[in-house]
């Protein structure tokens, strides 16, 4: 009786303090714009402030009170406003760290109502903890293979503009316009930057660090060759764009020669599951020893645990990497 009493009071706990944070931070980016253009106007000038990493602009951890600022200034807040810039989720740090720990509570709470097994709900705890992360390295993924996919467009779009006599930044003004996002958006906001300062070679380098294609690493650094040495760019990038089109070719080639391998691999993987659940709904009581007996429940965290090894095991024999 005590255990769920400990769950309740710290998941409310958890959502109070959320609430109390979104409350706290509601109008607070309009009152600091308003101070500061009221310094400005005295004649005062911005106000002086410490420098902080090129990736937490805009994902300032304060927005959320007291509670976001704990978890916005922890370790590895950088690591995480980088994932979210990555990802173009539209979340300061202490709002993802705060969803990330209450979607933790939320799952422990549902495992041991829906089971009542003490022992279950810290792992569905850790489960739901990660799986915003999760889905954030899946968007990111998602936005890399798209912007790859429009890389040789983009080159063949600033190489024409070199031709025709613009410069580079001119180039990639013109490929932006013609580029659908993601691609484009990250290029507009690579051209903001400099407009507002930022050396041309440190906003590419940005660039390369939100994209983290390999793909547009060469490209980046075929450019940053280019403007310190010289020579004809629009002629070296029409050669980046021939390599990266017969890389993917490759690729190509060797997810049709390896189809066979991954298929088999998926049905061996499904395969103990899917026998599982037929013997479980053909006899139930016959099943049921697994989940009622210590050494069922020891067998299915071994059987799990196998199964992972091995699918982990099947997808670093078919990554070929090219």
């Amino acid at each position: 009786m005590f255990f769920p009493l400990v769950i309740a009071l710290l998941v409310m706990v958890t959502v109070s303090l959320l609430v109390y944070g979104l409350s706290q931070g509601l109008g607070s980016g309009q009152r600091i714009l308003t101070h500061r253009l009221e310094q400005i106007r005295r004649g005062a000038g911005p106000p002086s402030k410490t420098p902080i990493p090129e990736y937490l602009r805009g994902r300032d951890p304060g927005k959320l009170g007291p509670f976001a600022k704990l978890l916005g200034t922890s370790r590895g807040v950088e690591s995480a406003a980088l994932e979210l810039d990555r990802a173009d989720i539209p979340l300061r740090v202490g709002e993802y760290m705060a969803l990330r720990i209450a979607m933790g509570f939320v799952f422990l709470l549902m495992a041991f109502i829906l089971t009542k097994m003490i022992y279950i709900a810290p792992p569905m705890w850790v489960v739901g903890y990660f799986l915003p992360r999760w889905y954030v390295h899946s968007r990111w993924k998602g936005r890399q293979a798209k912007m790859n996919a429009q890389l040789v467009e983009m080159l063949g779009l600033v190489a024409n503009s070199l031709r025709s006599g613009y410069g580079l930044l001119q180039g990639f003004e013109f490929a932006s316009r013609q580029l659908a996002p993601p691609l484009g958006t990250e290029i507009k906001r690579m051209l903001q930057e400099t407009s507002l300062g930022v050396h041309a070679d440190v906003a590419l380098q940005s660039l390369g660090e939100r994209v983290r294609s390999p793909d547009m690493e060469m490209v980046i650094t075929a450019i940053t060759i280019q403007r310190t040495v010289g020579g004809n760019l629009a002629q070296l990038l029409d050669g980046v764009s021939y390599t990266m089109r017969e890389r993917e070719r490759i690729r190509g080639d060797i997810k049709t020669l390896t189809s066979q391998q991954r298929m088999t691999g998926i049905i061996i993987g499904a395969l103990p599951i899917f026998l599982g659940l037929l013997f479980f709904f053909i006899n139930p009581d016959y099943m049921g020893v697994l989940f009622n007996e210590t050494v069922g429940r020891v067998f299915i965290a071994v059987a799990v645990g196998l199964e992972v090894l091995g699918i982990v095991t099947i997808r670093a024999i078919l990554a070929l990497d090219v």
